[in-house]
């Protein structure tokens, strides 16, 4: 029968719990635990902070010699152009000259970052913007293609145009891409600029003629792969003209270090050059760019940030390195999300207390 062996009597069951004995207790301590384990947590950060640097030092080999192997200072150098992401050849350069210098023991981690910044901001090559493109009468961006050299040409016109009110003409000798000539047509009546569609070579020198007395004359060149040396040899005619035309060799700051290197061989005919870099807003990781400025012997003149003509564009500086240096080497500092523990320190876990630990430090005023 439904029910069977049940007697129908309610049962109380109770299970046994651990629990506090002295909940009043634990409620008072509750403030001083809860410091305990922020303090646990940043030592234990520590400990894997030193954890990468080990296995970044282990991963180095014989790229560091003994002296700066165990020299706390130069070893922490390796540690900040690692997370800047420098090429190793590079950190070799600038350990095995570091070495040589006298170096203060009592450094402390922000001197050092501080350091680490100044040696390779002093590889990299800044344009003289005092000048600008102010004391090139005639510049002609060059490059391969969709790196965004008519929308950089713009920028520069109307900052020049514009800005400082000086007399501009634009030039095109872009008549592979309709689009190009169009997009440099509607720039130019918006900005009030003479623009001038060449074909060949003798078309171009009576542009350059024409426009002389300008202030400053701008030329849009078709973009082309790098391997169409043909394209190139064409275009190298083309700007063979008896004034001296500066270039301006725009780049993708998201193109690869090796490309970068090929890209620059290939469009390297005009005996005055200099970079602009594109699409740093498009990128997470500049190290390409970084790497490449630093084997150069011609500098950087402009970074472009985004589409907005004229307003994403800026002379390049030794503070825009430098902050793009430290946001690398954040976003590197994957293991631990405390973007304000020491950085390669080098000093023994146990000589630094949890608070010395989460101790942060300052980038400076690097410009």
């Amino acid at each position: 029968p439904r029910g069977a062996g049940r007697t129908g009597k309610r049962v109380e069951v109770t299970a046994a719990v651990d629990y506090d004995p002295k909940p009043q207790a634990a409620a008072a301590a509750e403030g001083g635990n809860l410091q305990e384990v922020l303090e646990r947590y940043r030592y234990l950060e520590a400990e894997l902070k030193e954890i990468k640097n080990a296995l970044l030092l282990a991963e180095a080999g014989d790229l560091l010699n003994p002296q700066i192997r165990y020299d706390r200072a130069l070893r922490s150098r390796y540690l900040n152009y690692r997370r800047f992401g420098l090429m190793p050849e590079t950190i070799h350069d600038l350990l095995e000259k570091q070495g040589t210098s006298p170096v203060r023991g009592n450094e402390s981690a922000a001197e050092i970052l501080q350091d680490s910044l100044q040696q390779v901001l002093g590889r990299i090559r800044i344009s003289d913007q005092t000048g600008s493109i102010r004391n090139r009468k005639i510049a002609a961006f060059i490059g391969p293609t969709g790196v965004g050299k008519t929308t950089t040409l713009a920028k520069l016109a109307a900052l020049s145009a514009i800005k400082q009110g000086r007399k501009a003409a634009m030039i095109t000798t872009d008549t592979f891409r309709v689009a190009a000539a169009s997009q440099l047509e509607t720039y130019a009546r918006i900005m009030g600029i003479p623009v001038e569609t060449t074909t060949g070579r003798g078309e171009f020198l009576k542009a350059l003629k024409k426009h002389r007395a300008s202030d400053f004359i701008l030329i849009d060149t078709a973009g082309s792969s790098p391997n169409r040396k043909e394209s190139i040899e064409e275009m190298n005619m083309t700007l063979d003209a008896p004034e001296p035309i500066h270039g301006y060799l725009v780049l993708s700051a998201s193109t690869r270090y090796q490309d970068l290197l090929h890209i620059d061989r290939q469009f390297g005919s005009l005996s005055s050059k200099s970079y602009i870099f594109t699409k740093l807003d498009e990128t997470e990781d500049p190290s390409s760019m970084i790497n490449f400025l630093i084997s150069r012997q011609e500098p950087v003149s402009y970074f472009c940030t985004g589409q907005q003509v004229p307003d994403d564009i800026e002379p390049a500086s030794r503070k825009k390195v430098a902050s793009l240096l430290l946001a690398k080497m954040r976003k590197g500092a994957a293991i631990t999300r405390n973007e304000v523990s020491i950085y390669g320190s080098g000093e023994p876990i146990e000589r630094r207390s949890p608070r010395t630990q989460s101790r942060g430090f300052q980038s400076g005023t690097a410009k």
